[in-house]
This record gives structure tokens, C-alpha cells and sequence, in this order.
């Protein structure tokens, strides 16, 4: 998987949204979704729980968010402290 799967990941999980993630990414919902059924795909794991319109993280995804977040921040502060190098 990619970090942005990862990124897509952590936004869905933070907005609890796809809809909010794909606002925050600037790109299309249907995008989204699939990167999240990638990630579930690739792991093995269900990691939202779809009832109706709304998601919840299932354990697995509480889980794979602690280490997701922690991923994309060293990503980020790696690109970030690149610059100066």
C-alpha cells in the first residue's frame, strides 16, 4: 500500500466521513471508497463498520489508525525537514 492510501485512511477515520475526507483531499468520493476497500483487500481486515449512510471504525481500524497516524506524521515531517537538507 501507498501513503496515500495511508492519508486517505486517516482522513475518512478522523472525519468518520468519506464524503468529508474527499472534501478535505480534493478528490472524488468514489476515490476514496476505493482506496479504503484497497486497504481492507490488501490487510485482510474490515477496518469501518457501514450502517446506512454513516461509518464506524471497527477494532482492527482503531488499531490500524494508532500506527496509520504515526506513518503519515513521519512522512509528513520527513517532506517537511527535506526541504533544509
Amino acid at each position: 500500500m501507498t501513503i496515500r492510501h495511508l492519508k486517505i485512511f486517516v482522513s475518512v477515520y478522523q472525519h468518520m466521513s468519506i464524503t468529508q475526507a474527499a472534501d478535505e483531499l480534493h478528490i472524488a468520493q468514489p476515490s476514496v471508497s476505493l482506496a479504503i476497500k484497497e486497504l481492507e483487500n490488501n490487510y485482510h481486515l474490515k477496518l469501518f463498520d457501514r450502517i446506512s449512510r454513516r461509518i464506524s471504525p471497527t477494532d482492527a481500524g482503531h488499531r490500524f489508525y494508532s500506527y496509520a497516524i504515526h506513518i503519515v506524521s513521519l512522512f509528513d515531517q520527513m517532506e517537511s525537514d527535506a526541504i533544509s537538507w
